[in-house]
């Protein structure tokens, strides 16, 4: 019994969560040219399927949509951050960086955390406007991070195959010509 109450408290704080979200989305974004963009027919109908008093319902195609001619990916990670999972943006067009630039990235983001971090743990309550701010720091970071990994790992695994081949050779004791 206690486990079933238990569920129900968490599903209806999660609820509240979606809801404040979307609200805040509605609030910080052009609901007509975002409606236009996904293919919804009005930015009040956007509106209406944001807004948890109305009886439209917004679809996950229609959020995943949403989220991404916004570039913002509050809706998406308020749902499945429970869960132990992180949407993380990669940012187009920065496959033009060295890895030294990503890495300087890197640092000003975590720079620029810390510094989100000192203001937040000087107030006894944030608003809730400051707290997506830095949760979309957050997601810019985790996202450069990604493209950074990625990066290492396609310069690095060319020449992870020869030499493999190279240490196969040699341990085997497989003689090679001229030497």
């Amino acid at each position: 019994m206690d486990v079933q109450v238990a569920m129900c408290e968490h599903r209806e704080r999660k609820q509240q969560s979606f809801n404040a979200v979307c609200c805040d989305f509605a609030i910080n974004h052009n609901m007509e040219a975002l409606a236009k963009e996904v293919g919804i027919k009005s930015g009040t109908m956007l509106r209406n399927k944001l807004n948890p008093e109305q009886p439209h319902i917004l679809s996950a195609v229609d959020m995943a949509l949403l989220c991404k001619a916004a570039n913002d990916y509050t809706i998406l990670n308020t749902l499945v951050g429970d869960a132990g999972v992180v949407v993380a943006q990669i940012p187009i067009g920065d496959g033009k960086k060295t890895t030294v630039e990503r890495v300087l990235e890197n640092n000003i983001l975590a720079g620029e955390m810390s510094k989100k971090a000192l203001e937040l743990a000087q107030q006894s309550r944030a608003p809730r406007s400051k707290k997506r701010r830095t949760i979309a720091l957050a997601q810019l970071a985790i996202g450069n991070l990604v493209l950074l990994v990625s990066e290492l790992e396609n310069r690095h695994t060319a020449l992870q195959p020869f030499m493999q081949i190279g240490s196969d050779v040699l341990g085997s004791g497989m003689s090679l010509p001229g030497l």
